[in-house]
């Protein structure tokens, strides 16, 4: 099974000990007035032609990250009218070009985009003498680095609203970045964000962290399975999934294989933090937790709204039904409502 899709010690364990977020009200799967990209036109040479088209268009390039790590970037700014700025904050080893289809979506809606590959993954720098080696060395750095694109780029140019959009481990950074700087975003939507992963894989972490990065059991460097869809966790559609193999196969520099022990441990320690400052939350935040949830723990969402909304804080949350984890990748209903609701969330903010 390729390792991109793993992001522990295997998604057998990971279902056992998950079950999905019973206490979330269902996304409705409405029809939304927003152009959204369906299978259909996926399938036809001309328009793919056009999504590839937008993101080589982008501007692309690096800046130096916590401990001059080099954290590389894509902008796309609209020409106008502008409905405002949306930046993507990515899962655990995804690079900015698997977003393509996001990115054209968002920028079809009349917004600029702004993404950067985090430390370690994509083609920014690694820290690890293995270069397929999901690694952290410290989780703020990630906040850091995403403050610093922010000031740097998003910022100046100065865009009447802007907002967040976070998947998975982008999720966990992005939390914890409305909990520290709760003045930057107007609005923030959250794909499977990464608010918690079973108590076992925690607990395991926990002791066989070492002192030195190594792969977590059960993980190993890229692998190349691109037949591997009817086995894979992660979506249900196969167009999509395909297409995402074969983005990273055409720039293998931007894989990453599986998680270290410390990767691991490190997001573990940091899912306390965010739990503890969610009373620093100002953004009003929307969150997709996947019915059929098996890389992150979808309890967390139910726990982590639940407190928010003890908390008075403004927020919305929803199961999506038959979805798996990638529900910005998913088949065409549930990506279309998931993509539908977070445009109308941020319109309304």
């Amino acid at each position: 099974m390729r390792k991109i899709h793993v992001f522990l010690l295997s998604t057998a364990l990971l279902a056992l000990f998950s079950c999905h977020a019973e206490r979330l009200p269902t996304l409705p799967e409405e029809a939304g007035n927003y152009p959204i990209t369906t299978t259909q036109q996926l399938q036809d040479p001309n328009y793919t032609q056009k999504i590839e088209a937008l993101y080589e268009s982008g501007l692309e390039g690096t800046f130096k990250g916590k401990a001059d790590v080099p954290i590389y970037y894509r902008i796309f700014k609209h020409p106008g009218p502008e409905n405002g700025a949306i930046l993507i904050s990515t899962g655990r080893t995804d690079a900015a070009l698997k977003y393509k289809e996001v990115i054209f979506d968002l920028f079809n809606n009349g917004y600029s985009v702004y993404i950067h590959d985090h430390r370690g993954q994509g083609l920014s720098g690694r820290m690890a003498d293995d270069p397929e080696l999901g690694y952290i060395d410290t989780f703020q750095f990630y906040v850091d680095d995403m403050k610093h694109f922010y000031d740097e780029f998003l910022a100046f140019n100065n865009h009447q609203k802007v907002y967040l959009l976070s998947h998975s481990m982008g999720g966990a950074i992005g939390m914890t970045y409305l909990e520290q700087y709760p003045d930057d975003f107007d609005a923030a939507a959250f794909s499977s964000p990464m608010l918690g992963l079973s108590p076992p894989i925690c607990l395991l972490a926990k002791i066989l962290k070492g002192k030195e990065p190594k792969f977590a059991p059960g993980q190993s460097g890229y692998q190349d399975d691109s037949a591997s869809f009817h086995d894979n966790s992660v979506t249900g559609s196969e167009v999509r999934y395909h297409r995402m193999i074969a983005a990273y196969d055409r720039v293998p520099k931007a894989r990453l294989g599986g998680a270290s022990t410390l990767w691991v441990y490190r997001s573990c320690k940091q899912f306390k933090y965010m739990f503890d400052h969610i009373e620093d939350i100002e953004t009003p935040f929307l969150l997709f937790s996947a019915e059929n949830e098996t890389v992150v723990d979808p309890d967390a969402h139910a726990e982590f709204t639940e407190k928010a909304g003890m908390l008075n804080k403004e927020h919305k949350a929803y199961l999506v039904e038959n979805a798996q984890h990638e529900v910005l990748m998913e088949k065409d209903g549930q990506r279309a409502a998931v993509m539908n609701a977070a445009l109308e969330f941020f319109e309304g903010h």
